[in-house]
């Protein structure tokens, strides 16, 4: 246990939260013998530290001390720690896949700002550079023993690209050296390379990706919940379209034979796989989003939705699509379906056939403030 640990009860929770918190017993808890103990400790930091996206003072104050979690392999559930790190510097994740905010913008925007709005965004910032600052740990537990420490700490080095110049090598060696018994790591990390700035100059993860692409397809652990569940055992292949997702980002213009597997894992993920840490579960979601930021994604894009499943979380997919056909924002006042280019077109045409109203209020928020009407019989009427 490290010394700072000792610090824990030096620090004035209560002033930094508000009000009374069970900070600093999680903290303890963390490095306790009662695995149950540990679970609650762990979703106690990530309720009360992370759920207003790490901007409480208390939540910049525990970070050093889950960094040490992280650090020490005598720790146990260190993968705990890396997942409340990751929420402490993001807060909804979702985000951040959505809107790509850039974090020396960020920065540079809050400067800027003054007064009260600045000390709202400030913490935000704060939070995100206490945990980036632990970056050189994260790396080392790349190397751990510990398949989820692994994992996690992969997912975690996802969120800074501001440290590319050695985080996506590390995750590339990751990639190379994980056995086919682990390939969910080598998984996670492959789309991790890619968030973290990937890059077609970066032939060693090119060439990392193209291999983990052409791996087969997988059955056991790689299945989804529903499977799982009901003691199915189809095929079942995320390494092959983590791997696609992660080239499309890597290359931009990916070639047809990737992009046809993205839109594989967008019709056939669902959205609760096992193992994968990205919004949850859901890599489908991913392969949306994905092909919503490459050049020749639209298209299969469109087509995927309007094959997929009503029963699944759609709303952010059904969002990369508007956003990519989108891109200047509202319509002008007046704006008739006609008016529209073949793109937008296409984008309105699949809302309204893959029946995007089933959504409710967040594609509703989404279609209307573009100005485009919502609801399905207000949308077919539109289109005419």
């Amino acid at each position: 246990m490290p010394e700072r640990t000792e610090m824990v009860d030096a620090v004035d929770w209560e002033f930094l939260a508000g009000g009374p918190t069970g900070v600093p017993k999680a903290l303890h808890a963390l490095w306790s013998g009662d695995r149950d103990g540990r679970q609650s400790a762990y979703q106690l930091l990530a309720d009360s530290l992370a759920r207003f996206h790490g901007c409480t003072p208390a939540s910049i104050a525990a970070v050093p001390f889950l960094i040490d979690v992280v650090a020490d392999p005598a720790a146990p559930d260190r993968f705990g720690a890396c997942q409340v790190l990751r929420m402490i510097a993001l807060g909804d994740e979702s985000h951040w896949l959505v809107e790509c905010p850039d974090p020396a913008d960020d920065r540079a925007r809050v400067a800027a700002l003054s007064g009260a709005d600045r000390d709202a965004a400030q913490g935000a910032v704060e939070a995100y550079d206490a945990v980036r600052a632990g970056v050189p740990v994260y790396l080392a537990a790349l190397a751990s023993d510990e398949p989820p420490v692994r994992l996690h700490a992969a997912h975690l080095l996802a969120w800074f690209p501001e440290e590319r110049d050695t985080v996506v090598p590390a995750l590339t060696r990751l990639i190379e050296s994980e056995p086919a018994e682990y390939a969910e790591i080598a998984a996670v990390a492959s789309v991790a390379a890619a968030l973290a700035g990937g890059t077609a100059a970066d032939t060693t993860l090119v060439r990392a990706l193209n291999i983990r692409r052409g791996a087969a397809s997988g059955t056991g652990v790689w299945a989804s919940v529903t499977d799982r569940l009901f003691g199915r055992h189809k095929p079942f292949p995320p390494e092959r379209w983590a791997a696609s997702i992660a080239l499309a980002r890597v290359l931009g213009d990916p070639g047809s034979d990737v992009l046809e597997q993205v839109s594989e894992c967008l019709t056939e993920a669902g959205d609760a796989v096992l193992n994968w840490p990205f919004l949850n579960g859901d890599m489908a979601t991913l392969a949306a989003l994905t092909l919503a930021a490459v050049p020749d994604g639209f298209d299969p894009l469109a087509a995927g939705l309007l094959r997929s499943d009503p029963e699944e979380d759609r709303a952010l997919r059904f969002h990369a699509l508007v956003k990519a056909a989108f891109p200047d924002g509202p319509l002008p006042d007046g704006t008739a379906f006609p008016d529209l280019t073949d793109r937008q077109k296409t984008a309105v045409r699949t809302l309204a056939d893959a029946e995007a109203w089933r959504e409710g209020w967040y594609i509703e928020a989404v279609t209307t403030g573009l100005g485009l009407p919502f609801g399905d019989d207000a949308l077919r009427a539109w289109i005419g």
